[in-house]
């Protein structure tokens, strides 16, 4: 007999968030230390652990599903921050609104064919270069986040790990292109708030020259033409994109178990990052201040997340037949509200299950294992587009919403820009995605 998820589980992952938030705000110097942030997540995980392999029925298994997700999960954001590291623009680039609204519209295109991890590691580090005179950049970084991120990702199953869970469940590869709409909507608005923004900021920049840091925006320095170091990384990226691809169109038919696909993945995944570093000179890593403090800490921070979140889930699971939610903008909003502060993929697949569950009670047939089926349904087709847009645009309200954000942020204070604080952050995204998701959501669902 299977008892419910009881809600005390849930605590754990409440009291998680709570601490990343509320930590580097009070006790900075501690958090500092990747050592400290796992003393705090196998500390904070260590009931859920308990709870799973001593009460819950199953529960081992759940947990052994969640630790090959999360293995995959790190294996893919580390080989991917592996290969960009390996990439180098040099030249003369200097950080103008054109150049820096180019960067962000590039990161939204690419975060669909390279996914948002491979573009935000690839592009943060030559936007950073080019405004390093720059008195404030923050902007910048947080724009980043909303578009390359997150945003960028909604074309395709390789852009964002919630549509690659649906390609797996049979979603047609080519069916979220049926969402671009949306993606031009959110990403066309951001890079028109970003250059305002940019454009103000400057102008009051280069209206106060004294300040530190501060320089012109035209320097009359020779201009060294771009060219493109570690270019061998491009084959290794390319890589990267035939693994997932592969093993997500051919992975059961080669391979069967889920946990062995997952392994051949998941080797797939580290082997290009391997290659990539033994191909890659060292003078590029240095040029690129490549070291791997940002991906230990997202390691670090995501193994809570994921340990913590599996109660949160089941319950969620068990009991979403009773929340009440049966429209596209209902799901739409859950999904996303989750998804800021749960990981997006599972969150996509607990409310896309939800959604076969409303359509067969309108008198659908479909299947939980086949999502296709959902994709293809009349009404079942606009359910699912809403806990794609919802998972996907969603992920950038907070920074644990998508490890792209995280990563983004330990990279830009690594280049010594001042990030705001999980709160301050929160406060942008509120301010600025917020509103403009209620746009989206008046005009699609």
């Amino acid at each position: 007999m299977t008892y419910p998820t009881p809600i005390w589980a849930v605590a754990p992952f409440g009291f998680y968030l709570l601490l990343i938030a509320t930590l580097p705000l009070f006790f900075s110097a501690f958090w500092e230390h990747n050592r400290n942030k796992l003393i705090v997540a196998a500390v904070v995980s260590a009931p859920v652990l308990i709870y799973l392999v001593g009460v819950r029925a199953g529960g081992g298994q759940m947990l052994l599903r969640t630790g090959c997700d999360y293995v995959s999960f790190i294996a893919l954001l580390g080989a991917l921050f592996t290969i960009s590291g390996g990439i180098y623009l040099r030249g003369s680039l200097v950080g103008t609104t054109l150049v820096n609204t180019a960067f962000l519209a590039a990161g939204a295109i690419l975060g669909s064919l390279i996914g948002t991890t491979g573009a935000s590691v690839l592009l943060i580090r030559p936007l950073l270069r080019a405004n390093q005179q720059r008195a404030y950049t923050t902007h910048m970084v947080v724009f980043f986040i909303f578009i390359v991120s997150n945003g960028a990702g909604l074309l395709t199953p390789l852009g964002d790990p919630p549509l690659f869970l649906g390609f797996l469940r049979g979603v047609p590869f080519t069916w979220t292109l049926r969402l671009a709409a949306p993606w031009a909507l959110v990403n066309g608005v951001l890079l028109v708030l970003f250059a305002i923004l940019d454009r103000v900021i400057a102008t009051r920049e280069r209206r106060k020259p004294h300040k530190a840091g501060v320089v012109s925006l035209h320097p009359s320095a020779p201009q060294e033409p771009l060219r493109l170091d570690g270019g061998i990384n491009l084959f290794w990226l390319l890589g990267i994109v035939v693994v997932v691809f592969v093993m997500g169109s051919y992975g059961t038919r080669l391979f069967g178990d889920s946990y062995l696909r997952s392994l051949i993945q998941i080797l797939g995944l580290l082997g290009c990052g391997a290659l990539s570093l033994a191909s890659t000179g060292r003078e590029v890593h240095e040029a690129n201040r490549f070291n791997w403090g940002p991906i230990i800490e997202v390691a670090v921070v995501f193994i809570g997340v994921f340990v913590t979140m599996i109660p949160a889930l089941s319950f969620l699971g068990e009991r979403g037949a009773s929340l009440g939610i049966t429209k596209p903008w209902q799901f739409f909003w859950a999904s996303g509200a989750l998804s800021s502060v749960l990981d997006n993929a599972p969150t996509y697949l607990t409310f896309a299950s939800l959604a076969v569950g409303v359509t067969n009670s309108g008198g659908g047939v479909l299947s939980l294992d086949d999502l296709g089926g959902l994709a293809a349904h009349p009404s079942g087709q606009h359910l699912l587009a809403a806990v794609s847009c919802g998972a996907v645009f969603m992920g950038a309200i907070t920074y644990i919403g998508n490890g792209p954000n995280f990563m983004v942020k330990a990279i830009a204070e690594q280049h010594h820009v001042r990030m705001p604080s999980f709160f301050g952050y929160t406060l942008w995204s509120f301010a600025i995605l917020v509103p403009l998701f209620g746009v989206v959501c008046h005009i699609f669902f």
